[in-house]
């Protein structure tokens, strides 16, 4: 409700602290909030804004927040990116060799492609003839889908799906490794 309530009142203050908050997921604000709160954070916020204290927001005072925030987030993202290079910077030199680029950036390890062929087929060959029909391709995944399907309407809702996902560690239904598109 919070998020409902907050978006409608700070919708034309982007860069806000409520308007960040209003942003966020809804499952992170999943939290009552009280009438008191939200006016203490909304005067909070508008106190912020009214950088000369005279009781009015003018859109240049909108706008310096705006351009405080964005310097904030670049200077961020600027220390993010130099802590990245310096990472693969290992000598100190101000540039990034290639040997230092792979040694930090290495290319993952090529599977056996061999192994994963008969990965496969060992899974979905049911009959073990060493080929894999169309039956034999789609049963595994129905069947999986068909037991996450609770009220057996044809359709995993998203509840079903939330259930699905919350009782596993992997997801319920995925695409086959290797032989899918």
């Amino acid at each position: 409700m919070r998020r409902f309530i907050v978006a409608a009142l700070v919708a034309a203050l982007p860069g806000t602290a409520v308007a960040q908050e209003a942003a966020k997921p809804a499952a992170d604000q999943a939290k009552p909030v009280s009438r008191t709160a939200l006016s203490d954070e909304l005067n909070a916020d508008y106190a912020d804004l009214d950088a000369d204290k005279d009781g009015k927001v003018t859109g240049e005072e909108i706008k310096a927040r705006l351009v405080r925030k964005t310097e904030a987030d670049l200077a961020v993202l600027k220390k993010a990116r130099d802590d990245a290079f310096a990472k693969l910077d290992t000598n100190g030199d101000g540039s990034i060799s290639k040997a230092e680029f792979e040694a930090r950036a290495p290319l993952p390890a090529v599977k056996d492609a061999t192994e994963m062929a008969n990965s496969n087929l060992g899974r979905f060959d049911a009959d073990k003839d060493g080929a894999i029909t169309q039956e034999e391709f789609r049963t595994p995944t129905l069947t999986n889908f068909d037991k996450l399907d609770k009220n057996k309407d044809g359709t995993l809702s998203v509840a079903e799906q939330k259930a699905s996902v919350a009782t596993a560690k992997k997801p319920a239904i995925k695409k086959t490794p290797a032989i899918s598109r």
